[in-house]
């Protein structure tokens, strides 16, 4: 009897341990399946461009924050990198858009301020311990703003996040320019440099050896990042990590890489009508992407091909019927797909001395001082800069046109009529050269320095429209010295261009590459805003649609809740909306489970 009453007893005990046993594994359970199947509903931010009635070229300047939100699992990282992941693809991007510097206000004073924006994501997305650097802007150029945080996943590895700096780069966006002039791109080169160094030190300094890597970059940061994901390509065995486990995701990155590889753990997606950065570094320079390219438009975008009517200027009489009544110059001869036309327009550029070497001696240094000084405006300031050099009332033109207009009226040159003078104006001469396509490297050099005499001070434009132009006197004086010579970096191709047209299109004509690029420029540029690609993203997900472009919140209404900066300390997180869903049913039925047993027992026991 004492042995029947101890089996049972000893029946009772492992039956309670067991089910205890399970109740505590699923309380140890609760960090490991919040980790491996939730799915998260994340907010991210992103730029929106906004149309201004009254100024429509400023469209891709002027931008407010807008919100959207995209799902969010650690499983995504289960599959190994190479591949289709249109789910890790679509959130990557969302990333990249948080990485962005978006506000008006330029950048934090302070190098070791974070982007709120991103962290906020990066908290929604469970990571923590981030370590920031670089997030003030550098006048020289050559920098990368650059976060990089962590995470626990279910298998117990870490996965480490890297976020450069996206947009609004201010001036280390000048390292477009400089190209070098061998090697890889250099100033994309250094930017990747110094996030390969930064993240070495991140994961020495907490002593990783077990993790996965995401990163993700766009435009300029895609290039940089591809750069860096190379880097560590190439170097895999050192970081004891295989290919698989390293997730690389770059949206609109230009080519940067003299090498060519073809690495399948890095994403290079692109807009078939991102016709901006796709030309900016050419193959024909000798430049790469690094990864797998991922194409997920088609370049369809249709555009339309002008040229320049000249049989009008090359006239005086008619030229100052143009002039006097404002009438078009130009006419429209067809329509052309977008990507065929930038091929043709490079090919004719390189065929024409467009190299390398050409650019980063002649045309980098002009660009780069103009381009400086407008970088180095906030975002709401750069317009007007634009405005200074566009604009026929507060400009350049005006004071040149006022300036030559008067000495012609004051007998200066021969002639008993205006057309006659006219035909004797040395600018006016040298420029029907240029159109037709005739003009020397004499004739432009003394086209440019005539025009130099009529340029004028800053102080004359302050006195000519009594008031304070829009652009200081170091901005004024940057760009009378630099535009001219940019002009004349620029002329040989303009001037081919000439010839070009006239040989194809007749001698009536002039400029159709030139004038196509120009006016076309707001569409050609439209494939590479920030907004335009998520919805494509989000419809090659399964199930997912085909979503449309979110409309940007009122500028005027306060933003979304930004939490505080986290505290950098490392601690697992887990989304707490989902874990409970898993948790409490395995507890529940362990301790139900557990009662009944020990309530059988005792009730037996009384019995007897």
């Amino acid at each position: 009897m004492r042995k029947t009453k101890n089996k049972k007893l000893g029946f009772v005990v492992f039956a309670c341990a067991l089910f205890a046993g399970i109740a505590v594994s699923g309380l140890l359970m609760r960090d490991t399946m919040a980790t491996s199947t939730d799915t998260t509903t994340i907010t991210y931010p992103y730029y929106a461009f906004v149309e201004d009635p009254e100024h429509p070229w400023q469209t891709v300047y002027d931008a407010l924050d807008a919100t959207d939100t995209i799902d969010y699992s650690d499983a995504y990282f289960n599959e190994p990198s190479p591949g289709d992941h249109p789910e890790l693809r679509a959130v990557s991007y969302a990333l990249a858009l948080a990485g962005f510097e978006n506000t008006n206000d330029g950048y934090p004073s302070s190098t070791t301020s974070p982007n709120p924006k991103l962290y906020n994501m990066l908290d929604q997305m469970g990571f923590t311990d981030y370590q920031s650097w670089d997030l003030a802007s550098e006048k020289d150029g050559h920098s990368i703003g650059t976060t990089i945080g962590r995470k626990k996943l279910a298998n117990g590895q870490d996965l480490i996040v890297v976020a450069p700096r996206n947009y609004n780069y201010m001036t280390e966006w000048l390292s477009n320019f400089d190209v070098g002039v061998s090697g890889d791109h250099n100033g994309i080169a250094e930017s990747a440099n110094l996030i390969t160094s930064r993240f070495d030190s991140y994961i020495n300094s907490r002593n990783l050896s077990n993790y996965k890597v995401w990163v993700v970059g766009y435009s300029r940061g895609g290039a940089v990042i591809d750069l860096f994901a190379r880097n560590i390509n190439a170097n895999l065995a050192n970081y004891e990590m295989t290919p698989d486990d390293f997730y690389a995701y770059t949206f609109g990155a230009p080519r940067a890489s003299l090498v060519e590889t073809a690495y399948n753990n890095i994403h290079d997606v692109k807009d078939g009508n991102d016709l901006l950065l796709g030309y900016l570094f050419p193959e024909a320079w000798g430049f790469h992407n690094t990864g797998a390219y991922e194409e997920i438009h088609p370049a369809d975008l249709e555009i339309t091909e002008s040229v320049v009517d000249i049989s009008n200027l090359i006239d005086p009489a008619k030229a100052m019927t143009i002039l006097s009544s404002n009438t078009g110059m130009t006419q429209d001869v067809g329509t052309i797909n977008g990507k065929q036309f930038m091929d043709d327009w490079l090919q004719f550029v390189i065929d024409n001395g467009l190299t390398r070497d050409y650019f980063n001696a002649n045309v980098r240094p002009p660009l780069s001082a103009i381009m400086q000084a407008y970088q180095l405006r906030t975002l709401d300031k750069q317009p007007e800069f634009l405005d200074f050099i566009k604009s026929t009332q507060d400009g350049m033109a005006a004071m040149v046109a006022g300036n030559a207009f008067a000495d012609i009226m004051s007998g200066k040159y021969p002639g008993t009529t205006l057309e006659e003078v006219l035909q004797n104006f040395p600018p006016y001469l040298d420029l029907v050269k240029i159109l037709e396509g005739t003009a020397t490297d004499a004739d432009v050099d003394e086209l440019l320095t005539f025009l130099d005499t009529y340029v004028g001070n800053y102080s004359d434009y302050e006195s000519a429209f009594r008031k304070q132009p829009v652009v200081t006197e170091e901005e004024f004086n940057i760009i009378k010295t630099n535009l001219p010579e940019l002009v004349r970096a620029l002329a040989p191709f303009i001037i081919a261009d000439a010839a070009y047209t006239q040989a194809h299109y007749g001698e009536n004509y002039s400029l159709y590459y030139t004038y196509t690029l120009a006016s076309n420029a707001k569409n050609l540029v439209i494939g590479h805003i920030p907004e335009s690609l998520m919805p494509i993203l989000k419809s090659l997900i399964p199930g997912g649609g085909g979503d449309d472009p979110v409309e940007p919140v009122n500028p005027e209404e306060p933003a979304e809740d930004s939490p505080a900066v986290p505290d950098t300390g490392y601690m697992e997180t887990v989304a707490e909306d989902q874990t409970t869903t898993t948790f409490v049913p395995i507890v529940a039925v362990a301790a139900v489970v557990t009662v009944v047993v020990i309530s059988g027992y005792v009730i037996k026991k009384k019995k007897a």
